[in-house]
């Protein structure tokens, strides 16, 4: 009987641990959550005296000056419809990026060229991927925020978001002659023989032969 009873109040203090472990957990855990936090890469923002959020945003771009993609989501929380524009930084040419998102009472929209996403293209990236490019975000009601978001390249997870670097142009050597022997055995023409010239000039022994020849007929006819 008193095993027994031991063996209860060993049960009892064990389950109270459990309640009380399961109890503070239940006191922590909203602390954690209501703490935002990128979810992976990008940057989470709320545009003020609204009840719209912008969660994980980043740029997606393989060069500055080429085309870039906006990911992430926009998430309206209120109970009207909103309107939030979105205008990227402008790049060299100073023409500015700038998609009108329409986003419905209660729900979200994601950003991507993918299935079931909206696509928000930047015409013009402004700086390098690894660098921060700007970011204004604001609705009709008034709420605004400006934001720098990372910059990365088409590479791992967002590998085809954008195309790859345009390959910069390799030159192409342009042979040059020396204007030499164009018709006149340079070096690169048999002669009669078959044999390739050396000199650049064909034939020159017998030319001389036949100069000594001409000398000694003339010498002959003045005699």
């Amino acid at each position: 009987m008193k095993r027994t009873r031991v063996l209860a109040a060993k049960t009892a203090l064990a389950i109270g641990a459990v309640a009380l472990g399961l109890a503070g957990c239940s006191v922590t855990s909203p602390a954690v959550i209501k703490t935002p936090y990128p979810a992976s890469d990008g940057i989470d923002a709320d545009l003020p005296g609204t009840q719209v959020v912008l969660r994980n945003l980043l740029v997606v771009g393989a060069e500055k000056g080429g085309q870039a993609e906006l990911i992430g989501s926009v998430i309206n929380r209120g109970t009207s419809d909103a309107r939030v524009q979105l205008q990227a930084a402008t790049g060299e040419t100073g023409q500015p990026s700038q998609t009108t998102v329409a986003v419905a009472a209660g729900e979200s929209v994601q950003f991507g060229p993918g299935a079931n996403q909206t696509e928000v293209a930047i015409s013009e990236l402004a700086v390098e991927p690894g660098d921060n490019t700007g970011l204004t975000a604001s609705t009709t009601s008034g709420g605004r925020v400006d934001l720098n978001l990372p910059v990365l390249p088409p590479e791992g997870t967002y590998a085809g978001v954008t195309a790859a670097p345009t390959p910069s142009a390799t030159p192409t050597a342009t042979p040059t002659g020396n204007g030499k022997g164009k018709g006149k055995g340079n070096g690169q023409s048999p002669d009669a023989t078959g044999t390739p010239g050396v000199s650049g000039t064909a034939g020159a022994g017998e030319t001389a032969a036949a100069e000594e020849t001409s000398a000694a007929e003339e010498t002959t006819s003045a005699n």
